[in-house]
């Protein structure tokens, strides 16, 4: 770990200083949200350097999100395990939440029910049930949660569910989630990397949670 140090002058402090009161804030507080602004900036860049343009099992995208990894065909069996996968994940249990939602389940009772479909959906990605499936999933696949905050907060609306009254749209995250698994599973159909992973993982899952 590497300390940050900084030099200001007696100018620059007299100007912190005279900011700080006007904001109501200390100088020793102005210098860790400056030095945290420009960490996060740096942890950004970083990121892009060495990857970050990439879903979990490397699968390429340029800043539109157009797949630049060539795709490769699957054999019969592949196919018909997405297809499988699709029907067990994406029609049967997304869907049955969504039919929950649309006859008027309520919102605290069809988010916890989502808790529970994305711990099953991180299994199958990233083989991990929990909260950093869900992060994986969200990252890669669902439109308007590429920023780790969102993510955070949806995660903790989710989890505190029961709990309390969400302020999530549940409709529109119903959306989301429905087209990031379709996208999922077209990757799974189109990419090596992602069917090697996922449909073996998939098929232990499925015999586990079925037998």
């Amino acid at each position: 770990m590497k300390l940050i140090t900084l030099r200001i002058s007696e100018d620059e402090k007299a100007r912190l200083e005279q900011l700080a009161e006007g904001i109501d804030v200390t100088v020793s507080r102005a210098l860790r949200e400056g030095a945290r602004l420009y960490l996060t900036e740096q942890r950004g860049r970083l990121h892009k350097a060495l990857g970050g343009e990439t879903t979990f099992h490397d699968v390429r995208r340029d800043k539109s999100g157009r797949t630049l990894t060539p795709a490769s065909e699957p054999t019969k069996g592949e196919v018909a395990t997405v297809r499988e996968m699709r029907r067990q994940l994406q029609d049967r249990g997304l869907g049955a939440i969504r039919e929950a939602w649309d006859q008027g389940a309520d919102a605290r009772v069809v988010l916890a029910a989502i808790g529970q479909w994305l711990d099953l959906v991180g299994e199958v990605y990233v083989a991990s049930g929990d909260e950093v499936g869900w992060d994986w999933f969200l990252r890669d696949y669902c439109g308007g949660y590429g920023d780790g905050a969102a993510r955070e907060e949806l995660k903790r609306q989710i989890r505190a569910a029961l709990l309390g009254e969400p302020s999530v749209d549940v409709g529109a995250l119903l959306d989301t989630l429905d087209g990031g698994m379709t996208r999922l599973l077209r990757d799974a159909e189109r990419q090596y990397l992602v069917r090697r992973a996922i449909l073996a993982t998939w098929k232990v899952m499925d015999e586990r949670l079925t037998e």
